[in-house]
C-alpha cells in the first residue's frame, strides 16, 4: 500500500522525492502512521490523510492524540463536520479527548467548520489552555465576523494571564476590522509598545482591512505604499474589494493595475476588474480585460466546492457535467433559478470572462460549482437542514446574492466557507454585509 508522498520545500523550489510505502519504513506503528498522516495534512492532502486513518485502525494499530489531533486537523481542511464529530466521539471512547493537542484540534476543526459554538464548548472544557487554544478560538470568532465575541476572549486571554503572540494579534485586529477604526490603532500601537511584538505583513494588511471597511479608501491606499506591503497581492485585494463596494471605478481600476504588475496571472483581479467595468456600464473596458486575458494566456482557475452529506464528501467543479448527479442537480438548479427571478434575481453576466452569448453565459453561472453543491445539499439532506458548503476560490457576486435569495425561498441557512471567510446566510441576509 503506498502510504505517503513526501514534499520537501526548500525556498521557493517544491520536489516531490518519492512514494514512501509503509511496509518499508523500519518501525511500521503508531509513530511511523502519525508521521505520514501529518505529511500527507501539511501538504493539504486531508483526504488521504483520514484514508491513512482509517488503515491504521484496520490494522490493528491504536492511534494517540496526536494520530487523533492530526485527523482532526484533516476533518477541518475539508471542513468535514460530521467525521469531526465521530472523531471527537471516539476521542472520548479511548481516553484523549482531554489531551491539549486534541483539544486545539477540535477548536480549529469546529471554526473551520462552521460551529463556532461548539468550539466555545471545546475551549470552556479544556482542562488547561495554551496559546494556541487561545488564538484557535479568537481567529474562530474573527472568521465568522462576530467581533465581540473575538475581543472578548482576547480580554479574558489577558486577565488569565496569557501572552499574546503575533498570530493573536492577527485574530485581534480581524475582528477590529469589523468594529471600528480606533479599536485597531489602539491594539496596533499595544502590540508595538507595550508587548514588544513587531508588526508584520498580516497585521498591516488587516489594517488596510479596517480602512477599507470604514471606507477611507484614499487612506488605505496610502497605508499600503507606506508600510512596507506595496508588494503585497491580499492588501492591494482587500483594497479592490472595497473599490467594488464603495463604487470608487477609477482608483479600483488603478488598485487592478497595480495588482497586475506584481502578480500577472491573478485570475480573481480581471474578475473584479470586468466586474466594475460593467457595473459602470463601460462595457468597452469588460471587452478589453478579456481581450487582455487571452493575449496573457490567462486562464481562470477552476472552482472547486464540496460539501458533506452522510459520511461521504461530494466534490464539484464548475461546469463538470459528468457528475453522477448531474441530472438531479441540473432539475434544482433550474427549479431555484425560475423562484429567484421571481424575487429580483438577475443573472450577473460581468463574472463570466467567456465572450459567449448571455444564454451561454446564464447556464455557465448555474453550473459555478458552489451553485451545484447547494442543490446537492437541498436534494439530500432533512427539511430544515443547515447547508455547509466549502469552496477554494473566493464566492463569485452572482452565486452570493443567488444564496442569498435562495435561502429566502427554502428557508434554509446556508453556511460557505470561501478562500477569504465564512459566510452565514439566512433570510436573505448575509453575515459579511456584502464585504469580502
Amino acid at each position: 500500500m503506498w502510504a505517503a508522498r513526501w514534499l520537501i520545500c526548500m525556498g521557493n523550489v517544491s520536489v516531490h522525492v518519492m512514494l514512501i510505502p509503509l511496509e518499508v519504513l523500519p518501525e511500521k506503528n503508531v509513530v511511523s502512521w502519525t508521521a505520514v498522516m501529518t505529511a500527507y495534512t501539511q501538504n493539504e492532502l486531508f483526504e488521504e490523510a483520514l484514508q491513512l486513518f482509517l488503515d491504521l485502525k484496520m490494522e490493528g494499530v491504536r492511534p494517540n492524540e496526536f494520530t487523533y489531533a492530526v485527523a482532526l486537523n484533516s476533518c477541518a481542511g475539508l471542513a468535514a463536520l460530521k467525521n469531526g464529530n465521530a472523531l471527537s466521539a471516539s476521542t472520548m471512547k479511548t481516553g484523549h479527548w482531554g489531551a491539549l493537542s486534541v483539544c486545539n484540534a477540535l477548536i480549529n476543526m469546529y471554526a473551520k467548520s462552521g460551529s463556532i459554538n461548539d468550539a466555545w464548548r471545546v475551549f470552556l472544557s479544556m482542562p488547561w489552555r495554551d496559546v494556541v487554544s487561545w488564538n484557535s478560538i479568537i481567529i474562530g470568532y474573527a472568521h465568522h465576523g462576530l467581533a465581540r465575541g473575538a475581543m472578548s476572549v482576547f480580554h479574558d486571554m489577558l486577565f488569565a494571564e496569557e501572552a499574546p503572540s503575533y498570530v493573536t494579534f492577527v485574530g485581534v485586529l480581524s475582528a477590529c476590522a469589523q468594529l471600528g477604526l480606533v479599536d485597531g490603532l489602539y491594539y496596533l500601537n499595544t502590540m508595538m509598545k507595550e508587548m514588544g511584538i513587531k508588526p508584520g505583513r498580516e497585521h498591516y494588511t488587516c489594517m488596510v482591512g479596517l480602512l477599507c471597511r470604514d471606507g477611507r479608501l484614499d487612506e488605505a491606499e496610502h497605508f499600503i505604499l507606506n508600510n512596507y506591503i506595496g508588494t503585497d497581492v491580499v492588501a492591494w485585494k482587500s483594497l479592490l474589494g472595497s473599490c467594488q463596494v464603495y463604487k470608487n471605478y477609477g482608483l479600483g481600476h488603478r488598485v487592478a493595475e497595480q495588482i497586475l504588475q506584481l502578480k500577472p496571472n491573478d485570475v480573481g483581479t480581471y474578475v473584479m476588474l470586468s466586474n466594475m467595468y460593467a457595473k459602470a456600464n463601460r462595457w468597452d473596458g469588460v471587452v478589453k480585460v478579456r481581450k487582455l486575458m487571452r493575449e496573457r494566456g490567462v486562464r481562470k482557475e477552476p472552482g472547486v466546492s464540496w460539501i458533506q452529506v452522510g459520511s461521504e464528501v461530494q466534490v464539484f467543479t464548475s461546469d463538470d457535467k459528468n457528475h453522477q448527479w448531474i441530472n438531479q442537480i441540473t432539475r434544482k438548479l433550474r427549479e431555484l433559478i425560475d423562484q429567484i427571478k421571481v424575487i429580483g434575481y438577475v443573472p450577473n453576466f460581468a463574472v463570466v470572462l467567456h465572450d459567449v452569448e448571455d444564454e451561454q453565459k446564464e447556464e455557465h453561472l448555474m453550473y459555478h460549482s458552489e451553485k451545484m453543491a447547494l442543490a446537492f445539499g437541498l436534494i439530500h439532506s432533512p427539511e430544515g437542514a443547515t447547508i455547509r458548503i466549502m469552496k477554494n476560490l473566493r464566492i463569485c457576486d452572482d452565486c452570493h446574492v443567488a444564496m442569498k435569495l435562495i435561502s429566502l425561498v427554502t428557508r434554509r441557512r446556508i453556511v460557505v466557507r470561501d478562500a477569504v471567510r465564512f459566510h452565514f446566510i439566512e433570510d436573505g441576509v448575509c453575515s459579511c454585509d456584502d464585504h469580502w
